[in-house]
């Protein structure tokens, strides 16, 4: 292989710490202790919250977690799904979640929701709070507490957290971390509606709203959010830029505080609220196209500068390499292909090459037996093929 490509390679692997682990255990770092404290802290304001109808309303309870547990389930595996490039550390995803589970919600979030809350009450009268006070307290408050998530991550692994990329995943996970936490409190004031009476009945309205309501919510928000911190911080990986950074976290607080404010906007219109959510859905999901196609250029430079030396030595062909690049480019490669057959060896193909890429990573672009065995398997997927297409 050209000793330019490997060159390359090396500072591919440098730049990004793809194939690195996560090592939570760092007593010399004081923010690993400032995250100890505040997501016990938290936890244990959760549970002082929970505790008390541990018993009567126990039942409530248990299918909150169940349900929980199962909407936390079918996000992370989306999430897992969505990270096309290297896989963020298991550790290091669980961390954030942590994060936004306990510290983001009980720590900082419910006390300065409720802080400002009273503080609205005060100044502008009863029903003007009630009708504002979570368009104009949550966006602002909640955010920033999960915002802060990402710059803890930073902290405790500057290695790994580099690119818009990393902060979109990781930041979906602080979300869904904050959001979990949140559809249990919501579900619980539902089972408590009516004093306790019928309570399965409020929970499965409240589990139902919440569901709902979660197509635009705290992993899209804190997923936008923290790219923009990545942007404006900047990072060896990626260059800083304002424009985008101030963007990605002025339009998350933006959708969240229309939708935390419709009927309010509304005046009580449904025909008018339904066109406010629609909108705001919307939007939501361009502002997460755009900033995943304002980071995918960077993840597909360095994947093309690992997966270059695999291109000389035959493994790989340059259409190949280029649709590891991206979604689009993929669908492109496989769309060319004269055959439904062909269509679905060219995705194999592709996988696979992403498959070598991370292998590369992890061995540093030596040849492993995991590298090996992915270069077997490309081989193999190619062999696969033109076996089909003689046989026609």
């Amino acid at each position: 292989m050209s000793s330019d490509l490997l060159e390359t390679r090396s500072r591919a692997f440098d730049t990004t710490a793809w194939g690195e682990k996560f090592h939570f255990f760092q007593p010399r770092n004081v923010v690993f202790w400032i995250y100890l404290w505040m997501c016990g802290f938290g936890l244990v304001k959760g549970w002082q919250m929970f505790a008390p109808f541990a018993g009567y309303f126990g039942r409530a309870l248990l299918v909150a977690g169940i349900v929980g547990i199962i909407s936390a389930a079918v996000w992370t595996w989306w999430f897992r799904h969505i990270d096309r490039y290297e896989r963020q550390p298991v550790g290091l995803v669980v961390t954030g979640f942590i994060w936004g589970a306990t510290a983001a919600t009980f720590t900082i979030a419910v006390p300065a929701n409720g802080a400002v809350g009273s503080l609205y009450t005060k100044i502008f009268g009863q029903v003007w709070a009630q009708d504002w006070h979570a368009g104009l307290s949550a966006p602002f408050v909640e955010e920033t507490a999960k915002g802060i998530g990402i710059v803890v991550l930073l902290a405790l692994a500057p290695r790994l957290v580099r690119t818009a990329t990393d902060g979109l995943l990781l930041g979906a996970f602080i979300g869904l971390g904050f959001q979990t936490s949140e559809d249990f409190l919501y579900s619980i004031a539902g089972a408590t509606q009516g004093f306790g009476a019928h309570q399965t009945d409020g929970l499965i309205g409240s589990i139902a709203t919440r569901t709902y309501s979660d197509i635009v919510s705290h992993p899209l928000f804190t997923a936008l959010f923290c790219a923009g911190v990545i942007y404006l911080i900047g990072t060896p990986a990626q260059p800083r830029r304002i424009g985008r950074g101030l963007a990605l976290i002025v339009a998350p607080i933006l959708i969240h505080g229309v939708w935390d404010s419709m009927l309010a906007i509304a005046g009580g219109s449904s025909s008018l609220v339904f066109v406010i959510m629609i909108g705001d859905i919307v939007f939501a999901f361009t502002a997460l196209w755009i900033a995943f196609v304002w980071a995918h250029p960077r993840e597909s430079h360095f994947v093309r500068d690992i997966l270059a030396p695999e291109i000389e030595s035959g493994v790989l062909t340059d259409a190949e390499v280029t649709a590891a690049g991206g979604w689009r480019q993929q669908r492109t490669y496989a769309k060319a292909a004269p055959t439904r057959t062909e269509r679905r060896q060219r995705r194999h193909i592709v996988r696979a090459a992403l498959d070598l890429c991370s292998d590369l990573a992890v061995s540093k672009g030596d040849d492993s037996s995991q590298v090996v065995e992915s270069r077997n398997e490309i081989t193999r997927l190619r062999q696969g093929t033109a076996a089909q297409n003689i046989a026609r």
